[in-house]
């Protein structure tokens, strides 16, 4: 024969093709036939194929595998990782201990080491890492860890003592004179202003600059800064008349309306207050805020701050009508039934009790 049949191709006698399986080849024979080459040509691993003499992952982010020409696939077996605490650690990686101090480390072994050093201070049933400062407490001194685990404070003097209180370096507070300041310096010691603040009158204390009454009823006083008092010493007359009365001067007394006062100024003057204090209403006074019902009985007024009556302007129904008979709003009667009773309301329906009534009993 001349040709060979091979996959739906005709081949030449002595031609060479692929066998489709991108590694063997095959040839057409003079005998028809067609013979093709039985190479080892892949290899599987996970379920992927792999070019003979290939290098590849072996899945365990450390280990690599070769594809060998027999087909089998040949990997390396190194330690690759240390187990600590439920985590894979690299070999050679470092990492923390865990107790905020000491760090570890992944030997090529697979073996963990740890560094084994005491890092902390114990002040106040706290633990302070080697090297921090921290507060003593105080408001004021700061302490630190040392090397040797011991723990050093500074010692200032940071407060003063006044009067049972205690107060901070710089901090500036009242005497207690209700005038003068002190204020705490270095050292705990406390400066003081002494400045006169106050003079004394009638058995009373006044502000230096302040004026006050000199108790004539006319004339006024004022507290100098040395602490004396200077006063005025103008005649004054120390009384007023009203209706009929005698009033001292600085006195307060009605105005005769149940409502305004009036005071006795000097010189025998008299001022009183012009408050609007009542609201005429059908011939009847109410004070003002005063609330009252209107004439209809049913609306309700107010006397105002200006002296008017302000009144609702529902509509009222003022009557009940109940068995052909007529109630005013909020008059009870009976029922009819020898039990119970019934009321007019606003809205003129009517509400009745339903208690049980017994029937009359027939001797």
């Amino acid at each position: 024969m001349t040709f060979c049949n091979y996959k739906g191709q005709q081949l030449k006698v002595g031609q060479t093709v692929p066998a489709g399986d991108n590694c063997n080849r095959c040839t057409c024979k003079p005998d028809g036939s067609v013979s093709c080459s039985q190479r080892t040509c892949f290899c599987m691993y996970k379920g992927d194929k792999k070019q003979i003499g290939s290098t590849f992952p072996a899945g365990d982010n450390c280990n690599r595998c070769t594809c060998r020409k027999d087909g089998s696939v040949s990997c390396s077996d190194r330690t690759c990782f240390c187990n600590y605490k439920g985590k894979q650690i690299k070999i050679g990686q470092s990492f923390p201990k865990g107790d905020d101090c000491n760090t570890c480390s992944c030997a090529e072994n697979g073996r963990i080491t740890c560094s084994n050093k005491n890092c902390f201070c114990t002040y106040m049933d706290r633990r302070i890492r080697v090297g921090d400062n921290f507060p003593k407490g105080d408001d004021c001194n700061t302490c630190s860890c040392n090397t040797n685990l011991q723990v050093t404070c500074s010692d200032k003097i940071c407060s003063c003592d006044f009067k049972g209180r205690k107060y901070s370096i710089g901090q500036t507070f009242p005497k207690g004179d209700r005038c003068n300041t002190c204020s705490c310096v270095k050292g705990g010691r406390v400066r003081c202003s002494e400045k006169t603040c106050f003079c004394d009158y009638n058995g009373k204390q006044y502000k230096v600059g302040e004026n006050f009454p000199k108790g004539d009823g006319c004339n006024n006083c004022s507290c100098a800064p040395n602490g004396r008092v200077n006063c005025g010493e103008k005649y004054c007359r120390k009384v007023c008349t009203y209706e009929g009365k005698t009033y001292n001067v600085g006195q307060k007394f009605p105005a005769g309306d149940d409502c305004n006062t009036c005071t006795c100024k000097s010189g025998g003057r008299v001022s009183c207050s012009k408050k609007t204090c009542f609201c005429d209403y059908n011939g009847q006074k109410y004070k003002v805020g005063q609330k009252f019902p209107a004439d209809d009985g049913c609306n309700q007024c107010s006397c105002g701050s200006n002296g008017r009556v302000w009144c609702s302007k529902k509509t009222c129904i003022t009557t009940c009508k109940y068995n052909g008979q007529k109630y005013k709003v909020g008059q009870k009667f009976p029922k009819g039934d020898g039990c119970n009773t019934c009321r007019c309301k606003s809205n003129g329906s009517v509400s009745c009790t339903s208690k049980y009534c017994p029937p009359p009993s027939y001797k």
